[in-house]
């Protein structure tokens, strides 16, 4: 070949070259997400036809020789590489499985609620058996009632021992990577064995403190499992309360992993101070809890019958318990109003022999 010139062929294969390359420019746009394509520039050796002229010192006489040479090709390459995945780490559980196990959920055993596979529907969704149902009185539950030394065995139902009990385990609440909760919440579907998305934590608290009288399965009776959360207080007074954070969810007052609640004056503390709240101006009123006041139920108030509370005035629950005899419980308002009903334990001949007050707080007129 001549110094400076190149053949056709070899001519022909560069702008093959170049033409691929741009081909495969434009081709990249329209790669799918989930595969990279790289150009690789790859240099080989291959052999080529080359035409050369051989000239007789005798005689001028040109003959063309065709012979096989090698030479340098430069190609490119199409290479399909999967794209990186970035992994996200899972959450360090450690110390919210340590607060949790000793909470009243993640530690829910107890002969005297239900350690059978009817209760557990709730109490250890994964012991829970759909085919048991209510057993007919006295051994209406497997339970151990107050007034018994032994567990009562229903025949519906069989008895959970501790050691086979799951109770509210992680996978209830969330879905699970390895045994490790990623924090997603999800409703374990007991009858599928399938999660179940949520819309919020609403959605998965209800799924067992629903509102109700309670099991329908014993015709509605038996103990009541409502938590309702509402009242003027919060959710309608959104245009007025601007600079606090009004709680909507079961999770802005509870911590689901403690079960610890957050106390009124988290939120409202100036009216620990206030010149214009009871709280700040009367020290009689130190001992009464925000609820005590300013719930919308109408449930009985009265001190705490706990006497560690130190006669902590709160809502209170009169009944009569499973062994029949009186019963006051501490009970908990989910649903706060503003007024404030004076009368409420300041009524007339009240047993505790405090000031009798109107609803207003002011002392009744003389009806002489």
């Amino acid at each position: 070949m001549l110094p400076g010139k190149r053949s056709p062929r070899i001519r022909l294969l560069l702008v093959f070259g170049a033409l691929l390359a741009l081909g495969l420019a434009l081709s990249a746009c329209t790669t799918e997400p989930e595969t990279i394509i790289e150009t690789v520039i790859e240099t080989v050796v291959e052999q080529v036809e080359v035409t050369r002229i051989v000239e007789q010192p005798a005689e001028t006489v040109v003959e063309t020789v065709i012979e096989e040479v090698e030479v340098e090709v430069t190609r490119i390459v199409e290479v399909e590489v999967e794209a990186p995945v970035e992994e996200i780490p899972l959450p360090d559980n450690t110390a919210i499985l340590a607060s949790y196990a000793a909470s009243p959920m993640g530690n829910n055993y107890d002969l005297g609620k239900g350690p059978n596979t009817y209760c557990s529907r709730c109490h250890s969704p994964q012991n829970w058996d759909p085919a048991s149902t209510t057993d007919r009185p006295p051994n209406c539950v497997t339970c151990k009632f107050p007034t018994d030394e032994e567990v009562r065995m229903a025949t519906t139902m069989d008895f959970v021992a501790e050691e086979d009990w799951v109770g509210i385990a992680c996978e209830t609440c969330h879905l699970m990577e390895g045994g490790i909760s990623t924090g997603i919440l999800a409703w374990l579907n007991q009858l599928t064995g399938e999660h179940e998305p949520v819309n919020s934590p609403n959605d998965l608290c209800t799924k067992c403190h629903l509102t109700s009288s309670g099991v329908s399965a014993s015709g509605g009776t038996g103990v009541t499992h409502e938590i309702y959360l509402g009242g003027s207080a919060h959710k309608n007074w959104a245009g007025v309360l601007t600079d606090v954070h009004r709680p909507d969810l079961c999770s802005d007052c509870h911590d689901p992993h403690t079960q610890v609640p957050l106390q009124c004056d988290t939120c409202h503390a100036a009216v620990l101070t206030l010149d214009t709240h009871i709280k700040g101006t009367n020290e009689e009123h130190a001992n009464v809890s925000c609820m005590a006041c300013h719930d919308a139920t109408e449930a009985e108030v009265a001190p705490h019958p706990d006497e560690e509370m130190g006669g902590e005035w709160v809502t209170v629950l009169n009944s009569i318990d499973r062994a029949g005899n009186p019963s006051s419980a501490a009970i908990v308002s989910h649903s706060p109003q503003w007024l404030v009903n004076c009368d409420r334990c300041h009524f007339a001949e009240n047993p505790w022999e405090l000031t009798e007050l109107t609803a207003a707080g002011e002392e009744p007129a003389d009806e002489d």
